[in-house]
Parts: structure tokens; sequence; C-alpha cells
């Protein structure tokens, strides 16, 4: 079987070529030519086909429908797949469609306050949906014969060949993924066509798996950047000796959590996926199916919400002690990121805004180092030792655990002894869209440096304030997150580029409690500086910003 690559695939129900290739979606060729895709491609027909939207939200998850009875739901549907420049235009028929449960579970579950592409409609409903397209020269040729009880007989058999074509596709695609397995950390690269434009068809990014999400891990967030038109195209992970393994599928490249723009791009973890769908039937009209097979290289999980992450396999081998420096800080319905200082005392620190509403409402930290399930693995009520004022550099916040993190996998992290430079590479580490679960990372540099701010690039969505940037491989942190970009009119949040109180800010004050035990030493780090206000506003008297 050929190494899976990506293409670019468009839907002509005219067969007009021109038109046809002016906007459509990236795929993945795979075995004897066929074509793996994502449900997005279908959304024009979804749109267009009151019939054919019924039939997609028809669809049973976890099952496969060969889709030769159902061509006049598509128009008699035809695909372009247009591998590059220098090959002819191949045409393709779709062969058979699919929902997958695990993306379905997750959705309906993990993921309820996430919209999806512009039309909420189509894309919660293709979000879970894949489609294999076949070329016409590897379809089946057989043809019915006139007599009623023949033809019968004939689509029976078409439809065996047709279905085990199906699985034995899925099954090559499904080994060829078994060989390295996604991990938090591990680096990947992709290749897609943005805005569904031939012209940038085979466009590579790179980035990091910031984490795997929902049902047996199917999900993985990517905080690679991706654009509209993305949707199918292949994600590999980078090996030793820049060895490339196919691992997972792009299938939301713009979407929203509770109405914030995520930065991350969601993928597919295509074993988990395959897996499943191969251990289920292949229908054609509710009543075909095919022997099930198990995949004998995967174990089913005992819990379906279980989370199980391979860190020896992620470049940043470290990146599990680096989760054991940070819990979730809730109070009310605020929550962010808080870093563990100091194991002996339980000293925390945070932004003074997640705590905001203290001492009127509770703080709670909560860790899920190491958590299989949905459940932390401990929590405790924390004292507010000193906040900030609000409004005044710096937005800091002290909290003291009223629990004994010496009994905990919880480790202190260590602030950087020498400044941040300008373009040195960094991680970020927090938890964004949700306040359970394992932490959320991602790679990035630093932008600019000052005395009073570090600016990076990593993503930085809503959760992550109080969050550490840290130096890749020796962990140390140089400075702590407290807020992204904002539009003049608050209209458009930039989460890739946030602010960060550096390091050397804190040190001192922070050491000087954690020396005495007086709150009264944190008051240094309330700074009424003109020029410390002035950077933190974003802003010098000469310049009106658009921010």
């Amino acid at each position: 079987m050929d190494a899976p690559t990506s293409v670019f695939v468009s839907y002509s129900p005219s067969m007009n070529i021109s038109t046809s290739l002016s906007h459509g979606y990236t795929g993945i060729s795979i075995a004897n030519g066929s074509i793996l895709a994502h449900g997005s491609i279908l959304a024009a027909v979804a749109q267009r086909s009151r019939q054919f939207f019924e039939f997609l939200d028809a669809l049973t998850p976890g099952e496969i429908t060969l889709l030769e009875s159902h061509e006049r739901l598509l128009d008699d549907p035809t695909f372009l797949i247009h591998r590059n420049c220098d090959s002819p235009i191949d045409f393709g028929k779709p062969l058979a469609i699919w929902k997958c449960s695990l993306l379905n579970d997750t959705m309906e579950n993990f993921l309820k306050n996430w919209t999806f592409h512009n039309d909420e409609r189509y894309g919660r409903l293709l979000f879970p949906v894949f489609l294999l397209i076949a070329c016409k020269s590897s379809e089946p040729t057989e043809t019915a014969a006139d007599d009623d009880q023949r033809e019968l007989k004939s689509k029976v058999t078409i439809d065996i060949k047709v279905g085990k074509k199906v699985n034995d596709i899925l099954l090559e695609l499904a080994k060829q993924s078994i060989n390295d397995r996604p991990a938090k950390g591990s680096a990947i690269e992709m290749f897609s066509t943005p805005f569904g434009n031939p012209f940038f068809a085979d466009t590579i990014t790179r980035g990091i798996i910031g984490n795997l999400l929902g049902t047996n891990n199917c999900l993985m967030l990517i905080d690679a950047t991706v654009l509209p038109g993305c949707e199918g195209g292949p994600v590999y992970l980078i090996g030793e000796r820049a060895r490339k393994t196919l691992c997972g599928m792009a299938i939301a490249s713009f979407c929203r959590c509770r109405g914030e723009r995520v930065d991350y791009t969601l993928a597919v973890n295509l074993l988990p996926s395959l897996n499943e769908i191969l251990q289920t039937r292949v229908t054609r009209n509710k009543s075909f199916c095919l022997t099930p097979i198990v995949l004998p290289f995967t174990r089913p999980t005992a819990n379906r919400n279980e989370t199980i992450v391979n860190e020896s396999s992620s470049p940043f081998h470290r990146l599990g002690t680096l989760e054991q420096s940070v819990a979730i800080v809730s109070c009310g319905l605020n929550w962010g990121t808080g870093i563990l200082l100091d194991q002996e005392t339980g000293t925390f620190i945070t932004c003074a805004h997640v705590v905001a509403r203290a001492p009127e409402c509770k703080i709670e930290l909560a860790s899920y180092v190491a958590s299989r399930n949905a459940r932390p693995a401990w929590t405790a009520p924390a004292k507010l030792i000193y906040k900030t004022p609000d409004n005044r550099p710096y937005d800091v916040a002290v909290l003291r655990a009223d629990f004994n993190c010496k009994q905990t996998s919880m480790k202190p992290i260590k602030l950087a002894d020498s400044p941040a430079v300008n373009g040195e590479p960094v991680l970020s580490i927090g938890f964004p869209f949700c306040s359970t679960g394992r932490a959320t990372i991602s790679n990035g540099i630093i932008s600019k440096t000052s005395k009073y701010m570090l600016q990076t690039n990593c993503c930085a969505q809503s959760g992550v304030s109080g969050g550490p940037i840290v130096r890749p491989f020796s962990l140390e942190m140089l400075g702590m997150i407290v807020c992204n970009t904002v539009s003049t009119n608050d209209s458009t949040l930039y989460t890739r580029l946030c602010m960060a109180i550096p390091s050397s800010t804190l040190k001192g004050p922070l050491n000087d409690y954690l020396r005495t035990a007086d709150p009264n030493t944190l008051k240094n780090l309330t700074r009424y500086d003109h020029d410390i206000e002035a950077n933190w506003n974003l802003r010098r008297p000469f310049i009106r910003s658009n921010i």
C-alpha cells in the first residue's frame, strides 16, 4: 500500500471542471487510488437537498453505508481529484459513508458549547461524518441481469464485493496508523489545501498535539495554524529521523467555544476511529452486514471515557513533570490555571481576575494529573493570601491550598534564572475550554520582550490565565500568562498574541513571602509606575491603535 498523501477534492454535480475546481476540500489518497474525505465536502449537497440532509441526519453512528443504492440523493455525484500539478484530474464516485460514533459521542458530551464553521446546523451534522471515494477505474464493473431474481443476486454479490473492498481499504489504513501512537506534545505535520483553492494545494504546516480528548482519545487538539478548506487533510506524526506516520485527519479548522474563537485545529485520531468502524457492520438499506473484524493490535478500553496518553513517545518527554506543576483554579463561575510554587506550604499563583469574586465565592483547586477518567486526582479548598487591585498591574493572586501537596504527585515549578530572549521557543500549559480534564499545551516563541511584559504566539484560550510560559527542555518558568489582545470594540479576541508577566518581576516578592510567610511582602506585586501601566494597557500616548 502506498503511503497516504494529500489531494484536492471538489464536488461536481454538473461535471463542469472549470467551476468545480474553484472550491473544494482536502482528502487523503489511500489504497488503490481511493480517497478518504471528511463530511465537510458534502455541506453544499446537504444545503441544497432536504432529502440528502435527512439521509445524513439518519445515519446510524458506527455503521458503514454503501452508497451505490443512494446515488439519486447525490444527483449522480462525481468528485474531481487533483493529486498534483503534473497529474491529470481523476474522477471519483462515493463508495461508502459513515458517522463515527466516537466523534458523535464526543460532540454531544465534551463539545456541547462548540460551534463549527459558519453554519451551526451543517457543521455539527457533518463533524463526525466520513466519506470513502473510489476512482472510476477502481470501481466494481459487475452489472445486474434483466431478470429480477438474477438482478437481486447480482446486487448482493456486488454489495459483498464492495463491502469487502471498503473493509480491506480501511484495514490497511489502520495498520499503517498503528506504527506510532499520537501523544500529548508529539510533533506533527499537515498537508492541506487552504481556502479550498487548488492553487494552495499541499501547503505544509507544523505544530504539536496539545491534548487528546473525547471518547477513546478520538479527538486531537493541534496548535498548527490551519485555514478553512483544510478539513480532510492528513496529519502525520514526526518521529525519529524525520519519519512520518499518518495518525489523523483535520476535521475542523474554524470553531468557537462559548463564542470564543478556538485557535487549535481539531483532528480525528484515526486509529481508534478506524478500529471502531471495522468492528461494526456494513449496511445497504439496513439489510446487509459483513462479519465484524477486530484489529489484533488494538486494546479496547474498559471505560469509553478513559484517557490514555503515552508520554514516552513525546519529543518533550518531561511534559508529565510540567503537568504536575499546574492545577485548575475555580472561583464561582470563573476558572483558570494555578502554578505550584512551593510544595511544603501548598502555595500557588494565578491571575487576580481568575479569583475576582473571592472571598464571596470559594476558591477550589483540582488536579487531573494521570487521571484515567473524568474524576480529578484530588481537589482542595484554597485560601486567598493576596491579589493585586482591579485594573492595576500586575494581575496576580497568591493562594494557599488547604491540603498537603506532599501527599500528591504535584511538583513545584522552578522560576527561570535568566530572562527570556526574543525568538526563543517556549511551551504554555493551562486548562482551556472546560474546568475539568487534563491540561492542554501549546508551543510557540517569545515574540517580544520588555522589562514588564512578555509576548508569545502560543495558543492561549480562556481558562489558560495564570498558566506558565516555560522553556521546553528545562521547564523553567519564564512568565505567567495574563491575557490576549482584544479589538477596540471587544468584537475579536486574538488568541495567538498573549501577554505574560515576566518571572523576573514575580520572583523577588514571591521568594520574600515564601521565606517570611508575611503577606505584606506581596504588596510589591502591585505597581503604580506610569510606564508599567502604559505597557499593560497596550498603548503609548502618541499612537492610537486598534487594540
